[in-house]
């Protein structure tokens, strides 16, 4: 009796399993960040719009698609940012605050870092004056400036540790 070759069994199977309905969802805003700061102390990443940055002179980096519709609601990102100087803190600013629900089921993704909404710091007093900032802890990799970051949001399947 003749073997079909790994190959053709790991085809078969792949063909086989592409029909099985996954839990994967669409994001609900994707985008590519292009990664700037104003110099050399302040954060880098994007930034137009948000409180700390509404000065024409203050913009800094690109969003490919600012922004994106949940329902009915319209948001624009007003700023995606590694801390002062690349360090401590990451940032989403919207134009205005995601639902309870919303907030409990997205997730950020900026490349291969996950962030979930749930788990982040929302407008903590003496932090921040925005409308709606979602802040985490910073300990990953920060981009160098001029960097092309792959950014979206959507559900995920719960909270990411």
């Amino acid at each position: 009796m003749h073997k079909p070759p790994l190959a053709g069994l790991l085809l078969a199977i792949a063909v086989l399993v592409s029909g099985i309905p996954t839990h994967a969802q669409t994001p609900v805003w994707s985008a590519t960040l292009t990664v700037a700061r104003t110099n050399a102390a302040d954060a880098v990443g994007y930034c137009q719009g948000a409180a700390n940055c509404s000065g024409e002179t203050a913009h800094y980096g690109e969003l490919s698609e600012p922004g994106f519709s949940i329902g009915e609601t319209g948001y624009t990102v007003t700023s995606i940012r590694w801390g002062a100087g690349g360090e401590g803190y990451i940032h989403l600013t919207l134009d205005s605050a995601l639902s309870d629900e919303d907030v409990a089921s997205l997730v950020l993704q900026l490349d291969d870092i996950s962030l979930s909404l749930a788990e982040a710091r929302v407008n903590e007093p003496a932090e921040h004056d925005f409308t709606a900032n979602y802040t985490w802890d910073g300990s990953g990799p920060v981009p160098d400036e001029g960097a092309s970051v792959s950014v979206s949001l959507g559900g995920g399947p719960g909270p990411i540790r």
